[in-house]
């Protein structure tokens, strides 16, 4: 058998890139009934059964490092979030929901503030740098911060996401590719110009992803009471008074992160990013997780 990834799925094809080529793909009925669907970014071995057109069978999926629900893929070592300064502004809270779920999976996190010739990007930058993340300033029309971001991802799978119009498939495309691109209209949201989920390969091994829409993941695999541990600024900060301090509705004198947020030390937007989740998952029963 021949170890390859699969860079994408379409109409239950798998195209998986191996040693000697892309090969077309079917998913043994085996794997069905073992309840495994490949998806992209999956590690798999394969048995060639034909070289010229190049084809096979996938015999077997390997474990996987994590896994993503939307869109569905796995083992990405690391998350790009775009962020526009304008044409759309930040959307903080799908932002922070992407961050949350991707330090949920266990996936290395960077922020691109994106289109920095339409407005300053420092305090996009500010918030983040602030809660701890790499930040890089670019404009893909400019060409400016492209290569510095582009030396970041060291990373063998990295998935590229944020908000419709935000310019991910224009920084993809000042990587050497050749993406469609959709301008951002009177809505101001871009054209959704991916339509499956692909790894595209930048040489070397590395693989990038433009995921289509801007959803990557839900939170709701994540309790209420644990969520605190995907702020990570959070837990460098004073503590609070009480040892199941959720950190919501109280004084700042007796709560260690609102105490933060009161003083400038936590962003506000990233408190009510958190704050948001909080009640939602709050209101999903354990059993339902």
């Amino acid at each position: 058998m021949i170890c390859g990834i699969i860079t994408k799925g379409i109409g239950g094809f798998y195209y998986v890139a191996t040693d000697d080529g892309v090969a077309e793909c079917r998913a043994l009925g085996r794997l069905r009934k073992e309840n495994i669907t490949p998806v992209t970014g999956d590690r798999v071995k394969i048995r060639v059964t034909n070289k010229n057109p190049y084809e096979g069978a996938i015999e077997e999926v390997e474990s996987r490092r994590n896994y993503l629900i939307r869109p569905p893929v796995s083992n990405i070592d690391m998350l790009v979030i775009v962020i526009s300064t304008e044409s759309p502004s930040p959307d903080y809270l799908m932002i922070d929901k992407l961050i949350a779920t991707a330090e949920y999976a266990k996936i290395e996190i960077i922020i691109a503030v994106n289109k920095i010739d339409l407005a300053l990007p420092d305090e996009i930058v500010e918030i983040y740098k602030k809660a701890g993340f790499q930040t890089v300033k670019t404009c893909a029309q400019a060409n400016i911060g492209i290569d510095k971001l582009k030396a970041l991802l060291t990373g063998r799978i990295t998935a590229v996401a944020g908000n419709s119009g935000v310019g991910k498939s224009s920084i993809l495309n000042r990587f050497g590719l050749n993406l469609e691109t959709g301008e951002v209209g009177r809505t101001n949201r871009g054209r959704h110009t991916t339509r499956h989920t692909e790894l595209l390969p930048l040489g070397n091994g590395k693989f990038v992803i433009d995921t289509p829409g801007f959803s990557l993941l839900e939170v709701d695999d994540i309790k209420a009471n644990e969520l605190e541990n995907y702020f990570r600024e959070f837990a460098n900060v004073g503590e609070c008074k009480f040892s199941d301090c959720a950190h919501i509705g109280v004084k700042a004198d007796d709560c260690g992160v609102y105490n933060a947020v009161t003083k400038g030390e936590i962003s506000k937007t990233r408190y009510e990013s958190y704050e948001n989740m909080y009640n939602f998952l709050k209101t999903i029963k354990e059993w339902e997780k």
